[in-house]
């Protein structure tokens, strides 16, 4: 006898399921392609309005399933080619179910080979593959918020940056005008001493009604002198008032309680100033 009998074990029936399981999946999985492929192809010829109507009537198909074939031709059909045989396995596309090829959709296309490529699909159950993009998928939300996040805080920082230059340009621009008036100050008082001294030299050489034109100028210059010194701290104070409003806007976003509480402090504060310092005052 040369025929030879081979026992069969549970190993053997295990391999033999196993093959067949995995033919089976193939043969799905390219079917549903090529069903994929055809439906569209089917789509671009039916005139607008009548794709469900056609589904229904001419292949009994949802458009939820038709969807879903088109979509896995859409990621596997170049990789799938209608001549593959169905005993071949393509490099792009292991030996995958449908059910697991459509799971895989959640994968961005260009990451799909690399992320096969990291994990045990092969053995992986369809719940733990699900587990394992849903993973990727957080992870990868995750990255973009913290990318976000960085981007804001870069932005913020920025703003700062900015802010503070401008804050500094303002206080140069200040610091040149407060030594301009502060100069010109002393160029008055230097006139007005010198008004003073000629009239005094005056006063003893030339008649009354020179001396008291001479008299008036002096007044004249003291009371530019003081316009000066009125209109330096007038700028000053109006600077002052203009950066304080821009900061209780700035906090008013964040902590609209502070924001009213200071502005109505500075609201009284500066009606209780105006009214002590100015209206009772009898000009």
């Amino acid at each position: 006898m040369n025929d030879v009998m081979i026992e069969r074990t549970p190993h053997l029936i295990a391999a033999e399921i196993n093959l067949i399981k995995y033919q089976t999946n193939h043969i799905v999985l390219t079917n549903t392609i090529e069903i994929g492929r055809r439906l569209t192809e089917a789509k671009k010829l039916i005139p607008y309005g009548g794709w469900g109507k056609w589904l229904k009537e001419s292949v009994n198909y949802s458009q939820s399933t038709a969807e879903k074939m088109m979509r896995l031709y859409q990621a596997y059909g170049d990789k799938q080619p209608l001549a593959q045989s169905a005993g071949e396995q393509s490099q792009e596309i292991p030996n995958l179910s449908y059910t697991q090829a459509y799971i895989l959709l959640g994968v961005p296309e260009e990451e799909r080979k690399a992320f096969i490529a990291e994990i045990d699909i092969v053995d992986m159950s369809t719940r733990e593959l699900q587990k394992a993009v849903d993973e990727r998928t957080q992870a990868e939300q995750e990255k973009n918020k913290a990318l976000e996040q960085k981007a804001e805080l870069r932005q913020a920082l920025d703003d700062e940056k900015e802010k503070n230059e401008r804050l500094t340009k303002a206080n140069t621009n200040l610091s040149k005008n407060a030594q301009a008036l502060y100069n010109a100050n002393i160029e008055l008082e230097k006139k007005s001493g010198k008004q003073q001294n000629e009239l005094d030299s005056l006063k003893k050489s030339t008649s009354y009604g020179f001396v008291d034109r001479l008299r008036k100028d002096l007044d004249s210059a003291s009371v530019k002198v003081k316009s000066n010194k009125i209109a330096f701290l007038y700028e000053n104070l109006e600077r002052t008032i203009k950066e304080l409003k821009w900061e209780l806007e700035q906090i008013g976003a964040d902590d609209p309680d502070t924001f009213v509480a200071y502005k109505n402090n500075v609201y009284e504060s500066l009606i209780q100033w105006t009214r002590d310092t100015l209206w009772n005052k009898n000009y």
